[in-house]
């Protein structure tokens, strides 16, 4: 590819000063898993947006950009992004564009790094769908955190000469594509239909064949088995065996919360084919890739996905299909590591969920954080480190 040539100062004409925007010191409907309206990829957007008809902008998966009048179309990955926002929210959970045809003038993009490049390439795919020709596709992304990379991703889908950066700020670049004629599609569809599939081994003789899940962009541990799922895998087969040793009932339910694309979860419901698994997970398109891999693995009957931020609320609108849980025998918990104490007590907080002699698992990376909360909480706490991790069992008398 030619090196982009630098126009000279007096090419364009003098643009009009962005409105100064007054930004939320807290945080909003939108500012969760990393997106933040302190960050200067959110400045850059929001004052280049300010004026925009809402009608004509798509949000993807960028927050509620902060002075952006309301009644935009909103693409959301997490189950909390669902209320509040002033916007039109749509869940962004399948293979294809969520956008079915290009209607916007605008669509606006500030990636995620945490949920990798090939998540933020989709992003462009979407937005690049959704505008219409002559439309404008913004994403703001830091130099030093692959905004280079995603440039020349955007210059591949629009075409070179329709590429440039309109603005600087703190090390951030404001990258504008427009959409014309030459408009790559096909790659579009080519990073949309990205997916990954892995296999989850399995220990036991009536099981010869492993378990095999599927991922995609914007979801964790997309493209294998992640460390800790594995470890705790590994401590629930020997915890299983000794149990059966010992003449033990099987768990007759389990929840998996955190579940992920579902290893555990799915995992629980072949080594116990008669128990019943509740899994629950606020990444709305690992819920659905839950659902697709229980069907995939013929499990779908026996396994429950529910879309909640933790254990749903007594009473609450999901109440229908996890009261049969209460009272579980087993659950399965692979935390966020990124989790603050708060969160993390209200995760491990499973008191009003297990039987009496239920037990909790629960893999972490440091296990004395873990161990004061559930011992704060009452819990008899029993493991040990394995395979780099640590592998605890909680009980409550």
């Amino acid at each position: 590819m030619p090196p982009r040539r630098s126009k000279q100062p007096d090419a364009k004409p003098a643009k009009p000063a962005k409105p100064e925007l007054e930004l939320d010191e807290s945080p909003g409907s939108g500012s969760i898993e990393g997106l933040n309206p302190e960050d200067p990829g959110i400045r850059l957007l929001a004052r280049e947006l300010a004026t925009v008809d809402p009608r004509e902008l798509l949000l993807v998966h960028c927050g509620d950009l902060p002075g952006v009048r309301a009644g935009a179309t909103r693409l959301i990955l997490d189950v909390r992004e669902r209320s509040g926002s002033p916007h039109s929210c749509l869940a962004d959970v399948a293979a294809s564009s969520p956008i079915r045809e290009p209607r916007f003038a605008q669509a606006a993009i500030w990636p995620r790094a945490h949920l990798g490049k090939d998540f933020s390439e989709r992003c462009l795919a979407i937005a690049t769908l959704a505008v219409r020709e002559g439309g404008r596709v913004l994403c703001a992304v830091r130099k030093q955190k692959g905004g280079k990379s995603l440039g020349r991703t955007l210059e591949a889908l629009v075409g070179e000469a329709n590429v440039e950066v309109i603005e600087r700020e703190r090390g951030y670049h404001l990258w504008v594509g427009h959409r014309g004629p030459s408009c790559d599609l096909a790659l579009a569809d080519e990073l949309l239909a990205r997916s990954y599939t892995f296999e989850v081994g399995t220990s036991e003789t009536s099981q010869p064949r492993p378990l095999e899940l599927t991922g995609r962009p914007g979801v964790f541990s997309r493209r294998e088995l992640d460390g800790g799922t594995q470890a705790l895998l590994r401590v629930l087969a020997a915890v299983a065996d000794a149990d059966a040793r010992a003449g033990l009932d099987d768990p007759r339910t389990v929840i998996d919360l955190c579940a992920g694309v579902g290893p555990l979860a799915l995992s629980a419901a072949r080594r116990w084919p008669s128990a019943r698994v509740l899994a629950v997970e606020s990444n709305l398109r690992a819920s659905q890739l839950i659902r697709e891999n229980a069907e995939h693995a013929s499990l779908g009957e026996r396994v429950v996905v529910v879309e909640s931020d933790g254990m749903p609320a007594r009473g609450g609108p999901a109440s229908e299909l996890t009261n049969e849980f209460r009272g579980a025998d087993l659950a399965l918990l692979n935390p966020p590591t990124h989790a603050d104490p708060h969160t993390l007590t209200r995760l491990l907080d499973l008191r009003g969920w297990l039987a009496r002699e239920g037990r909790l698992m629960v893999v972490v990376n440091r296990p004395h954080p873990t161990v004061d909360i559930l011992a704060s909480l009452g819990a008899e706490v029993r493991g040990g480190e394995r395979d780099g991790y640590f592998v605890l069992e909680a009980r409550w008398s």
